[in-house]
């Protein structure tokens, strides 16, 4: 039996293959900006190993949702970009659809829809994508770990994630805290001040025009603070893990998000890591959560 799963990068698309007791059967990334134009050639590739279960990339996730049950508002709630366009991961959900498969595929939650969570500290979307997810629990199943501050240090974005007695019970995701690249939470002043002058809030106003040294500062102090609240180690992972100052760091020869989700597919399907299923259990979807003055008026057509 073979399991894969898919890790989204933004500069690369990982992909692993496990069996069934959970050794690494292949790994191999190709470059994220040529997904657009070839993501049924990969979609092929991976079903060429006639994988039992894949776990999707997912982005702001949504609990284990079959490929054919994901339609354009499915790919709008994992992207919250237009589904239409002509991006990576939307380009590779919709291959996954396009392409008919006896193997089971779903998507996998992010950080904010998981049961674990407790719903008070729900008050943003972004506590961490699935591929975070998807780290945390290679590390629980990989090295048994418990209790661990897991900080996730990328090229452009960084994320921090509480794992406590093997459940994921908080999370600081990309678009909240700032990274290499991005400058994360904007400044609420600052978006009134553009929405005054009439200026449309885009994705790449939050997605750049971080500023290194802070960003490594604040994320230093909170991965510190959350270490010594919950008596956790702190371990970094990501290509820009060495950038960081604290923690521990493990030099592994592939993404743990890859394997990781591959591990998650095991879970799910009956693999040799079905015992950790329940760190897994979720609900809703990355825009349920929060509360807001007029926030329903903003999803409304969501739930059309």
């Amino acid at each position: 039996m073979i399991f894969a799963g898919i890790d989204p990068g933004s500069e690369s698309y990982a992909i692993s293959l496990i069996n069934e007791i959970g050794s690494l059967v292949r790994y191999y990334e190709i470059p994220t900006m040529v997904l657009p134009h070839e993501s049924i050639k990969l979609v092929k590739e991976i079903l060429d190993y006639n994988p039992i279960c894949i776990a999707l990339p997912s982005g702001h996730g949504l609990p284990f949702t079959s490929i054919d049950e994901i339609g354009d508002r499915e790919i709008f709630l994992m992207t919250l970009a237009d589904p239409n366009i002509d991006g990576p991961l939307h380009s590779t959900l919709r291959a996954f659809r396009f392409i008919r498969s006896s193997s089971r595929a779903f998507t996998i939650p992010s950080v904010v829809e998981l049961d674990s969570v407790p719903s008070f500290r729900k008050i943003w979307i972004d506590m961490g994508t699935a591929e975070k997810v998807a780290s945390a629990f290679f590390y629980v199943s990989y090295f048994n770990l418990s209790n661990f501050i897991l900080v996730e240090m990328g090229r452009h974005f960084s994320s921090i994630v509480i794992v406590k007695d093997q459940r994921i019970i908080d999370g600081f995701g990309g678009s909240v805290i700032p990274g290499i690249k991005s400058i994360g939470s904007l400044d609420g002043e600052v978006a009134y001040l553009f929405n005054k002058a009439g200026i449309k809030i885009t994705k790449d106003m939050i997605y750049f025009g971080s500023n290194k040294e802070r960003a490594l500062e604040i994320i230093e102090i909170l991965s510190q603070s959350l270490s010594s609240k919950y008596g956790a180690k702190i371990i970094v992972s990501g290509p820009a893990k060495e950038e960081l100052k604290v923690g521990e760091k493990i030099d592994l020869p592939f993404k743990e998000s890859s394997v990781g989700s591959a591990m998650i597919a095991s879970s799910l399907c009956g693999g040799a890591y079905r015992d950790k299923a329940e760190m897994l259990k979720s609900s809703g979807s990355p825009i349920s959560f929060l509360k807001m003055k007029r926030w329903d008026e903003v999803i409304s057509w969501t739930k059309i």
